[in-house]
């Protein structure tokens, strides 16, 4: 990118830099959403490999996953973007064509205005809908998944061993397709002896994707025979579940957080014992679109470095450094939130506070022509 300050008007400068960004968003979002799905790739086929999971839906379960990603790639993107322009400008000593001709950092990001605006509102859809609906696919997916490989497990006249450790074993198919004799159930897995056998079984698969056995006329052995406190009980009808249906194993206060509706998650405030963690659920979601301007903001005085020194990365690193510390620091604070540990307000925003006053700080003292940070930690001033 070649700057002429004196022959462009303000306008065309302003509008160059802003369309640098958002080539560099763009395939700052690609690199990174790559660099991270390759983690999910690689449990999705450990699944495959064992045979917990069919390989048609792998790239099914691994497009369900993105809108969740983008939430956090999306202000790593712009950090990236905003940064790599800003350092190319100092750089190529084009910064200094510009300054001469009357433009300051303020008018700079004042040209940004529209697009962070456009990501601010991508992010906002991503986390408060998007993402949270596709989680919930996801989960359904996996249920549904679970309970085929369930009942694909389960074959007449043959010991299946179920993921959780238990053995199950149904005799020949009775009346009815679903309708088993003779059934043995290892209830304890790999603990203490826990066995039922019954004289016939039952298979249903529940609307949630949950398989269960119903076994009738049967009993249940507890214990080793003969030892103290075995148990010998007998029963007309008992319900096992194989396979957890949807939304079954349900994160704090008994909801999945993460994949509710925003309604829902705003009816949860209401909930007696439900506050806390649909407050923080809430402050997370808004936590992601409020970071946007903030964290393009912070990337600019980051991005300033000497065309005749080198350490032209020092800024990123501290950048980098800044957002893996927030974000670990943003846990910690979900987790108090969560427990009751701390205010629900500003609660998790702690942490878009102490970034902005930073971010303001040092854009302040860049915009003055002033090292980033005073002479002290000379280390991080080029």
């Amino acid at each position: 990118m070649v700057l002429l300050s004196a022959v462009f008007p303000r306008g065309k400068i302003q509008g160059q830099i802003a369309r640098n960004v958002a080539i560099y968003f763009a395939a700052a979002c690609l690199v990174v959403l790559l660099l991270l799905s390759v983690g999910q790739l690689s449990a999705l086929l450990q699944q495959v490999a064992s045979g917990n999971l069919p390989l048609s839906v792998v790239l099914q379960l691994l497009g369900l996953g993105i809108p969740a990603l983008m939430v956090t790639v999306i202000p790593l993107a712009l950090f990236f973007a905003v940064y790599l322009v800003f350092s190319n400008l100092y750089r190529h000593n084009e910064m200094v064509a510009i300054r001469s001709a009357g433009l300051g950092l303020g008018d700079l990001v004042r040209g940004l205005t529209g697009f962070v605006l456009a990501v601010l509102v991508l992010e906002l859809l991503l986390s408060l809908y998007w993402a949270p609906a596709a989680r919930k696919h996801l989960q359904d997916e996996s249920a549904r998944l679970a309970s085929a490989a369930t009942q694909a497990l389960i074959q007449p006249g043959s010991f299946a061993n179920l993921p959780d450790g238990r053995v199950v074993y149904v005799g020949q198919a009775a009346s009815g397709s679903n309708r088993y004799r003779e059934i043995f159930l290892d209830l304890a897995g790999r603990g203490k002896p826990d066995i039922a056998t019954a004289s016939y079984g039952e298979i249903r698969v529940g609307h949630g994707g949950g398989v269960s056995l119903i076994l009738i006329d049967g009993r249940r052995y507890m214990g080793v025979p003969g030892a103290a406190g075995f148990k010998i009980w007998r029963f007309a009808r008992y319900r096992v579940e194989l396979a957890a249906p949807a939304g079954a194993g349900a994160h704090q206060g008994g909801v999945h957080w993460s994949s509710a509706p925003l309604p829902g998650v705003w009816g949860q405030l209401h909930v007696p014992g439900h506050f806390r963690y649909a407050l923080a659920e809430l402050e997370w979601r808004l936590f992601w679109p409020l970071l946007i301007p903030v964290i393009a903001l912070l990337a600019v005085p980051l991005a300033y470095s000497s065309p005749r020194r080198s350490g032209r990365a020092a800024g990123l690193l501290v950048g980098i450094l800044l957002l893996l510390g927030s974000n670990n620091l943003l846990v910690f604070l979900r987790s108090r939130l969560t427990a009751g540990s701390i205010g629900g307000f500003p609660g998790l925003f702690w942490v878009l506070l102490v970034l902005l006053a930073l971010a303001s700080y040092t854009f302040v003292r860049r915009n003055r022509d002033r090292p980033v940070f005073p002479d002290w930690p000379g280390i991080l001033n080029p």
